[in-house]
Formats: C-alpha cells, structure tokens, sequence
C-alpha cells in the first residue's frame, strides 16, 4: 500500500480521496471496473461512482473492498489519516457548541 500511495501521490498531490485509493488499488491488481464487480457483486456502475467520489465511500463498502485488496478498511476509508469534514457537519459542530454553551450558562 505504501509503494501505491507514493505513486498516487507522485500523480495526484498527498490530498487523495477515498476513490482515487479504490481505483490505485484496482489498477494495481489489473482489475477492470467489471472484474472488481464481479468479485464483490458491487454494480460496475456503483464502483465508478465510488472511484469517482460521486458516491461516498462508507464502512461497508471500505471493509468489501479491504477484503478483496487486503488493506485495512481505513486505508481506504480515511486515506490520509483523518476524517474530511464536510460543511454540513462543520455547521453541525457548530450549532452544538453553541447550544451546549447555552444549555450550560
């Protein structure tokens, strides 16, 4: 996984998705959308929409495709070390900080 992610980086920046780690390991291995379909039973069209970020990746679909590359599903899951917050729960964060400090003074 270290060799790939250096070769990914080389390509994409250190920033990588969730997807653009789905497809290295894919093309890693020489599976074609359609091959990685067939071994997971995840429609060909639901992987490009991961591969893309069109769909996001989830836990399960992390631990599906963990199995298939042997990777811990975090490596895919959060392939910089951290969780991207999105702005939705950014104002989330938000909203309940403020409502904890009211409810506490």
């Amino acid at each position: 996984m270290k060799e790939m992610r250096r070769v990914l980086e080389n390509l994409l920046g250190e920033d990588l998705s969730s997807g653009e780690v789905l497809k290295g390991l894919r093309i890693n291995k020489n599976l074609s959308q359609d091959e990685l379909a067939e071994l997971t039973g995840i429609q060909r069209t639901n992987l490009s929409a991961l591969e893309n970020d069109r769909t996001p990746m989830t836990s399960y679909y992390a631990e599906i495709f963990s199995a298939v590359f042997k990777v811990h599903p975090s490596e895919i899951l959060y392939p910089n070390g951290y969780v991207k917050k999105s702005d939705d729960v950014l104002k989330l964060e938000k909203k309940a900080e403020s409502y904890f400090k009211k409810m506490s003074g």
